[in-house]
């Protein structure tokens, strides 16, 4: 078991609340940039200013401590700001995934029980009316809703502005064991889990994050994931804040957006997936633009590779930091860019984090061997939200349980092995393959599918459903199949990088002797010889009359 700690020397300890955090800061810091978005800088002051306008604006519609307020905003400075808004009166935000299509955020809304949902403009076809379905959700506001008196968000927080509102400061309603956000994840169940963190480790979370990374005032942190995501809130912007830092906004997340942001804003640190990395390495406008300043970077959420690590040197000089994290824990492990780094290695304990390797006895192992890895840390979840069966599954006696199973060397570096549960990752998001079978199931020539991970250079992974076709469909209806076809269908159902980008229809899927599915066999047909698949596989024939042809 390992462990290490750090001091950290910005707030006070009895700091218990998020909104008490940046109300410290602003009164500590005022001038400091907390905020760069679009060229324009927002002090720690005028941030504390604008949340306080927020939270105005949810009392004016009917929020109180308790209420859960759904965001589905792009990066953007509002993003943060209704965080912290919902923060500061005590309601948790639930971030909604922006690529989420229509059924997806209805569950998350519904699950949850949202009585308010902030969302972009771009996203009003997926959640439209959605207010008139779900039983708890009574309201939508729109940024950049364009004249539409009711729904336009940016109209209601100018009529704050005006009235004077939120002239005087929003009284703290929170406690420290208040819920603060609520994150939806796939995990290895078909639905997504709504990970619960509370103020007390979320500012558990930025502690460890400060002193591990020791980010100081005025360090310039780049977000290059999204703000509704673990990494973006609990990994970057709630670190930053915490610490006085600079939190750098690009609403554009593509590689050569995230290129010029680090130039022309002299980004010196991220947390970044390696896919984008990869995407950045290979973009000709990395060549072109001065990447100086980016000294500390941290790569997380997927595999990284050697070839990454070669590239990242022969780029920037440096060497790139791999850490490993998940949305019940964010960061806890870590390597260190300027020491202690391992390449290869996910690295050591951050501040304050106890891990142990565990055997299936659940008994813990030592030195050199492979078992589950179980963390112990003052920034990991309090549980699943309505949900106490994966909740004591997941946290036992006071132990986060995380499925993955590495190894511990002689130097408390610690080695990723495998994942115990069937989860994918693609492009450093987080797919379960039961959540993805369960769609292509209900598709009426669907028998029964399975969906796998096969291993990709640059993605991570790729998915490959493997599909059994309805014995009695109808043979014309069956001919037309394909897996094209079938992606086509799922485009409305569900999130793109969800939807498999190969396909084998197969007459019958292998099971096991107890009649199972043979999960096992499926993976060796998928990737027979570790090697990566590019091309997407249908049909031409009947696939119930033997062997496909792609």
């Amino acid at each position: 078991m390992m462990t290490m700690s750090v001091q950290n020397p910005l707030l006070e300890p009895s700091t218990t609340t998020l909104g008490g955090m940046l109300r410290a800061q602003a009164a500590a810091h005022p001038t400091l940039t907390a905020i760069r978005f679009a060229g324009q800088s927002i002090s720690y002051e005028e941030l504390d200013r604008r949340v306080d306008q927020a939270a105005a604006l949810l009392l004016r519609h009917g929020i109180r401590h308790g209420d859960r307020i759904a965001l589905m905003l792009p990066n953007c400075p509002e993003m943060l700001i209704f965080d912290l808004a919902c923060f500061r009166l005590g309601a948790a935000a639930v971030p909604i995934n922006t690529r989420y299509q229509r059924a997806e955020a209805e569950y998350a809304l519904q699950h949850s029980g949202a009585v308010l949902l902030i969302a972009d403009a771009r996203f009003f076809p997926i959640i439209d009316g959605l207010h008139d379905e779900l039983p708890d959700l009574r309201e939508l506001l729109i940024r950049g809703a364009a004249g539409n008196s009711d729904l336009d968000l940016d109209q209601a927080l100018a009529a704050v502005q005006s009235a004077g509102t939120a002239a005087a400061p929003i009284a703290d309603a929170a406690a420290a064991d208040d819920p603060a956000v609520i994150f939806y994840t796939s995990g290895s169940t078909a639905r997504p889990k709504g990970v619960v963190h509370t103020h007390q480790t979320l500012l558990g979370a930025a502690r460890c994050q400060v002193a591990t990374r020791r980010l100081a005032p005025g360090r310039r942190w780049l977000v290059a994931t999204g703000i509704g995501y673990v990494a973006g809130l609990a990994g970057v912007s709630l670190p930053c804040l915490y610490g006085g830092a600079t939190i750098l906004i690009e609403e554009d997340l593509s590689a050569d957006s995230l290129i010029n942001a680090i130039a022309r804003e002299r980004a010196q640190a991220s947390i970044i997936l390696p896919t984008k990395l990869l995407d950045i390495l290979e973009s000709p406008l990395a060549a072109e633009r001065d990447l100086s300043s980016f000294e500390q970077v941290y790569v997380g959420g997927d595999e990284c590779s050697q070839d990454l690590y070669r590239r990242f040197r022969a780029r920037f000089g440096r060497d790139l930091a791999q850490l490993l994290g998940m949305t019940e824990c964010e960061g806890y492990l870590t390597n260190q860019p300027s020491d202690g780094n391992r390449p290869g290695s996910i690295g050591r304990p951050a501040n304050n984090v106890e891990v142990r390797l565990l055997g299936d006895d659940g008994r813990e192992l030592g030195t050199g061997m492979a078992g589950e890895m179980a963390v112990r840390a003052p920034g990991m979840m309090v549980g699943y939200w309505q949900n106490p069966e994966a909740t004591a599954e997941t946290l036992v006696e006071g132990w986060l349980h995380t499925g993955d199973v590495a190894r511990r060397d002689d130097e408390g570096y610690y080695w990723f092995v495998e994942r115990k549960r069937e989860i994918v990752i693609h492009d450093g998001s987080n797919i379960a393959p039961h959540e993805v079978e369960n769609l292509i199931d209900s598709h009426p020539l669907v028998a029964e599918s399975c969906v796998v991970g096969v291993p990709d250079p640059h993605h991570g992974a790729l998915l490959k459903a493997f599909v059994e076709l309805e014995p009695d469909a109808d043979p014309t209806a069956i001919a037309a199949l394909s897996g094209d076809v079938l992606a086509a269908w799922l485009e409305t159902r569900l999130s793109h990088y969800k939807i498999p980008t190969l396909w084998e229809l197969l007459p019958r899927l292998p099971r096991t002797a107890t009649g199972k599915m043979d999960r096992k066999t499926l993976h060796a047909r998928a990737d027979p010889m570790g090697k990566p698949h590019r091309r997407r596989i249908s049909c031409t024939q009947d696939p119930r009359a033997g062997e496909p042809r792609p």
